[in-house]
């Protein structure tokens, strides 16, 4: 797993690149946790390099999501390939989620 994080002026772009799973779980929520402790946090998770998660992966997504708006921010999810948003709709998690299609919608949404 590959986290790479891009802060810009009022929204900060998390890339996750891999396999989201339990060997990667204590980085994510740590980079995650990081973030959402900002005041009114504004994240964008990109999955478009994500070959798979599994059920602590999205553990680990919605405490994200749910801290980030306990700060008065926000955490969506852009770029999910085929597989990842499967799970995603098998879930029903696609209802909790604000998911965009790639970083462009999801960066005009914020803006």
């Amino acid at each position: 797993m590959e986290i790479t994080v891009r802060r810009e002026s009022r929204l900060v772009i998390v890339d996750m690149v891999g396999e989201i799973d339990l060997n990667a779980v204590a980085r994510i929520r740590d980079t995650l946790g990081d973030l959402t402790k900002a005041a009114s946090p504004q994240i964008v998770v990109n999955l478009a390099g994500a070959t798979y998660i599994d059920s602590s992966g999205l553990g680990v997504l919605m405490a994200a999501r749910r801290d980030a708006l306990k700060g008065g921010g926000r955490l969506a999810l852009c770029g999910m390939t085929k597989d990842v948003r499967m799970v995603f709709e098998l879930t029903r998690l696609n209802k909790f989620f604000e998911i965009y299609d790639d970083e462009a919608a999801a960066r005009a949404r914020f803006s």
